[in-house]
């Protein structure tokens, strides 16, 4: 199983993008906001959701766990598969489509190309209730920002060594500021430092 996939960016198309990690390139169809962030030359990590059939193997990157969490609970849906998946992510905003089913507000999925009303009413159906539960309990890092994302492995590498809990608990003081990644470790790292 691919979990993630690191490395340059050597190519990028309408929907998808291309990583060399080292000798090896893995392409993978991506949501939009995840190709804008995907520049050709720099480094990137995605998220891989991979889809195995008789005739091929797809691969699917996210520039978030939250993001990749998204489509797989999308793809529970019948009627959605996950070209209508990569469809509504590239047209809604996580926070939004997460409120938009949870106000069961089916003309904001309209508005996404191949969503129509009864595949709009099937996703609200099926899909109420369980996307606000994917913020509670042992998942909450699902809804972190990619800058918090990279601090968390920093913090819990072998280097670091910290828990992901206590990484986490870390990091969640330092919600909003909308800081670069190495001032949250820095921050994170004060917080935790006065713990022990």
């Amino acid at each position: 199983m691919i979990d993630s996939v690191s490395g340059e960016v050597v190519r990028r198309t309408a929907d998808a993008v291309v990583i060399d990690t080292g000798g090896v390139a893995y392409r993978a169809a991506c949501p939009a906001g995840t190709l804008r962030a995907c520049e050709i030359g720099r480094t990137a990590l995605l998220y891989i959701h991979l889809i195995l059939r008789e005739d091929t193997i797809e691969l699917f990157g996210f520039s978030s766990l939250r993001e990749r969490e998204l489509f797989r609970q999308l793809l529970t849906v019948a009627q959605v598969g996950p070209r209508v998946a990569l469809q509504i992510l590239s047209s809604i905003p996580p926070d939004k489509l997460v409120e938009a089913v949870a106000s069961r507000n089916a003309d904001l999925l309209m508005t996404v190309k191949g969503v129509g009303r009864k595949t709009a009413e099937r996703i609200l159906v099926d899909l109420h209730g369980k996307l606000a539960e994917a913020g509670e309990g042992g998942t909450e890092g699902l809804f972190l920002t990619p800058n918090e994302e990279t601090a968390l492995r920093a913090l819990t590498s072998k280097s670091l060594g910290f828990s992901a809990r206590e990484a986490r608990e870390a990091l969640t003081h330092l919600r909003g500021e909308n800081l670069d990644v190495e001032i949250l470790i820095r921050r994170a790292l004060e917080t935790l430092g006065s713990r022990s």
